[in-house]
């Protein structure tokens, strides 16, 4: 079967094994480079270390435009999560092609997305289409680690990359979310900020033969029993309103009143309740969350500890401070424990809806049965870095996904897939909206 250009593209990535921290980029990296030589696109390669390089690339302004507008990004992560452990039906690197898709790791997450990319670059030059401003594309490392390699280091040592630039494009949206009939495409505009805290319990230590009374474990079990059976207080944000404000219009009717519903505090977890396996897109938006995900204390087995920690994975809703995640934390268990921030990645406390509704009109003009709708991501990606620039990330990467497709289910799993065509979908909505904006 004969692929389009960015179909091969995809399959050419999918065919180097780039996970995270274990085998090197550069091979994905050199590939990209290659492309953007042949076409003549100005590029260069950026690495704190040679095996975990990244590209960036510039198409300027057009010849003779007068009035300059401010530079447009696109970019992506070309390393993957690894396939240890998972069942696959095929050879997670081969690119198979069969029932219609493209199969692999990195189909969807990222290696297909920046296909789409690479065919924007490549259409744009080879039309010779004359923009009011420069495209910038950024093909980077380490995404799926700590972006130490890639985005962190490029934002904070290379920040000339990003001069003048307000608006970017990245992961995750654009996709099709089919939902009671209606074919829902979300815009990923916020995204919940990481942090990681370690929380430590002191108590009466002493021989392990002898009763003993609030000790340090009892304290850390109640805690964790606490943080993992119990929500932290809700938080309404103007980035959960969008979302559900535009969930709601499109839904309609009773659906939509209860949608609604969710934004009035008094409400929002007995709504939860009610909407069962539809609000868990929701829960993670209106709540703090902390994960605990490592425990440690005693070093012998006759010993009670006096001192016993855990850690949690604590994703804050945007716009949440430290301080007002900290306080969340301590109104479900209470002051007596020591909380120390070993990491905190602050996100944009303000959305740019600038560019929202060019983008929608795109979309809907390629494909009129679309329903766009402003989106927040519970997760991270390298907008948290780009964000302490001051610049706003739309995850935007269209894909025309059939109703029985299921993307979130797909990311990180086995048999990851993408169908044939769906970066060419991408790279056609991407080409026209370079040339509305």
């Amino acid at each position: 079967m004969e692929l389009s250009r960015t179909d091969q593209i995809l399959c050419d990535l999918i065919k180097m094994d780039t996970v995270s921290g274990v085998n090197s980029e550069r091979p994905c990296i050199a590939y990209i480079q290659n492309l953007f030589d042949e076409a003549g696109i100005e590029n260069r390669v950026i690495s704190l270390d040679d095996d975990r390089p990244n590209l960036y690339a510039c198409i300027p302004t057009g010849k003779g435009v007068v009035a300059k507008k401010p530079p447009i990004l696109f970019y992506g992560h070309v390393d993957v999560v690894p396939v240890t452990d998972q069942d696959w039906s095929c050879d997670p690197f081969g690119a198979e092609v069969r029932d219609g898709y493209i199969w692999g790791r990195g189909a969807i997450d990222m290696k297909g997305e920046v296909a789409m990319f690479i065919g924007l670059a490549l259409a744009i030059k080879e039309s010779g289409l004359q923009l009011p401003f420069d495209v910038k594309f950024l093909f980077v490392s380490d995404e799926e680690g700590t972006g130490k390699f890639g985005a962190s280091y490029l934002t904070d040592q290379h920040p000339e990359l990003f001069e003048g630039v307000k608006w970017a494009f990245g992961e995750i949206g654009g996709f099709t979310f089919h939902v009671a009939g209606k074919q829902i495409y979300p815009v990923m505009v916020a995204e919940k900020q990481f942090s990681h805290i370690k929380v430590t319990a002191k108590g009466e230590g002493g021989h392990g033969s002898l009763s003993h009374h609030d000790t340090a474990m009892e304290k850390a079990a109640r805690a964790i029993l606490k943080l993992s059976t119990e929500k932290l207080p809700v938080r309404i944000t103007p980035a959960a309103t969008l979302m559900i404000e535009g969930f709601a219009d499109i839904m309609g009717g009773i659906q939509g009143k209860i949608l609604r519903r969710l934004l009035k505090p008094s409400k929002t977890d007995k709504t939860l309740r009610l909407l069962g396996a539809a609000g868990e897109l929701f829960d993670p938006l209106l709540h703090n969350n902390a994960n605990v995900t490592i425990v440690s204390g005693g070093s012998a087995i006759n010993v009670i500890p006096a001192v016993v920690s855990f850690e949690c994975d604590l994703r804050l809703v945007p716009g949440c401070t430290m301080e007002e995640g900290i306080a969340d934390v301590q109104s479900l268990i209470g002051t007596d424990y020591e909380i120390e921030v070993v990491e905190y990645n602050p996100g944009s406390s303000n959305i740019d809806m600038s560019l929202y509704e060019v983008i929608s009109r795109t979309l809907v003009e390629r494909k009129p049965e679309a329903k766009p709708v402003p989106f927040v991501l519970s997760g991270v990606t390298d907008g948290r870095f780009l964000a302490k620039l001051g610049i706003q990330t739309y995850g935007f990467t269209p894909m025309k996904l059939p109703e029985d497709y299921n993307f979130t289910a797909l990311a990180h799993a086995a048999d990851e897939r993408i169908p044939i065509g769906a970066t060419t979908f991408g790279t056609e909505v991407l080409t026209e909206l370079m040339k509305t904006l």
